[in-house]
């Protein structure tokens, strides 16, 4: 598996972002364009999942860090909202 790269900063775009603020990769977080969530792990159900989107978190933006990985086998695929996938 290939080293992540990780980035601080508001991501390309809105979705969910493999994040962390100690580089933890079972981390999670939704960015809704300008703001964080608060984080899951993976294999958290959906319920938590779908709370943790909806409150944001109280870390400061600058000390979360956000990698552009995403599992290859994911159930719903990376898609930039910003480009037509027509």
């Amino acid at each position: 598996m290939a080293k992540r790269i990780w980035h601080k900063g508001p991501p390309p775009h809105i979705g969910w972002w493999n994040t962390s603020i100690n580089r933890d990769e079972s981390m999670w977080r939704w960015w809704n364009g300008k703001h964080w969530s608060c984080s899951v792990k993976t294999g958290d159900g959906v319920m938590s999942a779908a709370y943790a989107a909806s409150v944001g978190t109280f870390y400061e933006m600058s000390s979360i860090e956000w990698t552009d990985y995403w599992p290859e086998n994911a159930r719903v695929p990376r898609i930039d909202p910003r480009i037509n996938h027509d």
